[in-house]
């Protein structure tokens, strides 16, 4: 934890004494008027004087000044994502350039690098890999043509379309069948967390299959809530099913998810079996090839064929990592993970998230008891059943748990917005705390960790060193080896000179020359 972190910490403790004050004086003072905010995001939980004129500056000033604010986070958005868009990270990740190189060889070959001719999962280096990420390479291959941008473009396009979602879920539907007052204050604070979150910014920058599921989760959410008619529960089961191709965590994660959802709604009659039937059948039909793949793997079933498409046998089924004793095995370890992993969140948003995770789970119970449905009741849902889900695996790094960080900050901001209470000075604090951490962290980012790759990344420029041995008379037609040490280089050679996969199967291989600690390799390019 640096410096700015620790003063991140004592600043929550600092406002939560402040806060906690306010409330003992109010309950001195037998103050029973309930703020709309708390009235309508916390549950009725708190009950305060109000300043009603901070109130209304407050309230005014993001009524009169939503097009600013808005055009702020657009400036946040450029230089967090946009800016330098498939130039930094400079490093490119061994599953980055495997996935980029099945989509070149898909978008011209119809096969995977292997020669598995459309395949609904890819082998990569033998743990396999989603395709949805590679798919959408293979159309802006076409469009843009291949290069580092098109490769990286599905990632960042889903990453907006999950910002713009969940703007959507809080502003466009209803709190307790009456709309909200304060919608657009809670959502554009939202907003603001997921833009200035390090991990979103991170996770936006780079071509890993996992990256697209907390994007299409947030997606699929809000076109399921949004879902009245026949048709719209039909299209919210194909974004579901979708989903299910971003990584393969949401095999287990997203039908825990599916079931809290579906009782919820059942409860309080938002949803019938004729709309559950329609919501499932997409869902089922997406899932079937997935379903047969795991049958394919555990040796049940034989065929690797299915129509057009393929599915492979890999040599390390990570699907048998998932176990429901992991949750008590592995479960401090990977929440530990989760909220303090490097480039995840800012230390003190997990007091914030505690906080708001308890509001919101009230919330919940109110929700229940009263038969009215309560956006923070999904909220609590879809945090709640995606973490149990993910529990049942073991979490080495934040990207396995990529799909709960929009939930997180989502409660991070009921925090802010209940804490602060209408007070402007509170608000401008946070505000103020979190752009010191936020530009702090892009300093860093677009100087040292964007710039300079880690143990766990091969160097880019081995690509570039292909392209100039190819490119010169005296070398091009000479067989060329690299001295390296690390995992899979020959696929940042395949990736630079574009081999078909026939030629990729018949020439690329590797031998050994010493078997040490360091696993150096001489490979062939």
């Amino acid at each position: 934890m640096g410096v700015l972190d620790g003063i991140s910490i004592i600043f929550i403790l600092l406002i939560l004494i402040i806060f906690v004050i306010k409330i003992y004086k109010d309950e001195k003072n037998s103050v029973k008027k309930p703020s709309n905010i708390v009235c309508e995001f916390s549950g009725e939980l708190l009950n305060s004087r109000i300043n009603e004129e901070n109130k209304s500056e407050i309230e005014q000033f993001f009524s009169n000044h939503s097009k600013k604010i808005w055009l702020f986070l657009i400036v946040i958005v450029f230089f967090t994502v946009i800016y330098k868009f498939g130039e930094i990270p400079t490093y490119v990740g061994v599953d980055e350039i495997g996935m980029a190189y099945d989509a070149y060889c898909i978008s011209e070959y119809g096969t995977d690098r292997y020669g598995n001719q459309y395949p609904l999962y890819l082998t990569n280096f033998g743990q396999g890999q989603s395709v949805l990420c590679t798919y959408l390479t293979v159309l802006f291959y076409k469009i843009i043509g291949v290069n580092t941008i098109a490769f990286r473009l599905p990632v960042l396009l889903i990453y907006i379309l999950s910002v713009l979602a969940s703007y959507l879920i809080v502003t466009k539907l209803n709190m307790n069948n009456v709309t909200c007052k304060n919608n657009k204050k809670m959502a554009l604070i939202f907003i603001f967390l997921i833009l200035t979150c390090p991990w979103n910014i991170v996770n936006a920058r780079q071509a890993l299959d996992c990256n697209l599921f907390a994007g299409m989760l947030m997606i699929s959410l809000y076109f399921m809530i949004k879902a009245k008619k026949s048709y719209q529960f039909f299209i919210s089961g194909i974004f579901i099913g979708l989903t299910l191709y971003t990584y393969c965590l949401a095999w287990i994660t997203i039908p825990i998810f599916l079931i809290g959802y579906i009782i919820y709604m059942l409860y309080l009659k938002k949803i019938n079996i004729k709309q559950i039937f329609i919501l499932g059948l997409p869902i089922a039909i997406l899932a079937f090839p997935l379903i047969y793949f795991i049958l394919l793997n555990y040796g049940i079933v034989q065929n690797t064929n299915l129509g057009i498409f393929s599915l492979p046998i890999l040599s390390e089924f990570r699907v048998q990592d998932i176990n429901f004793f992991n949750i008590f095995k592995e479960g401090i370890s990977s929440i530990k993970t989760i909220f303090m992993g490097e480039q995840t969140i800012y230390p003190m948003y997990i007091p914030l998230f505690i906080i708001g995770y308890i509001w919101g789970l009230a919330d919940t119970i109110k929700s229940i008891k009263k038969k009215e449905f309560n956006i923070n009741a999904i909220m609590v849902i879809t945090f709640t059943t995606i973490l149990l889900g993910l529990l049942t695996t073991k979490i080495p790094t934040a990207n396995k748990a990529n799909a709960l960080y929009i939930p997180i900050l989502y409660f991070v901001a009921i925090a802010i917005l209940n804490i602060a209470r209408n007070s402007k000075f509170i608000l401008i604090a946070f505000f103020v705390m979190i752009m010191i951490l936020f530009i702090n962290f892009e300093y860093y980012y677009y100087t040292v960790d964007g710039i300079y790759m880690d143990n766990w990344y091969e160097d880019r420029y081995l690509m570039d060193i292909t392209r100039k041995l190819e490119e010169n008379e005296e070398t091009k037609s000479k067989e060329k080896y690299l001295l390296v040490n690390k995992s899979s280089p020959y696929i940042y050679s395949a990736f630079a000179k574009k081999v078909s996969p026939q030629e990729f199967k018949d020439t690329y291989k590797y031998k050994q020359i010493r078997n040490s600690k360091n696993n150096t390799k001489n490979i062939k390019l």
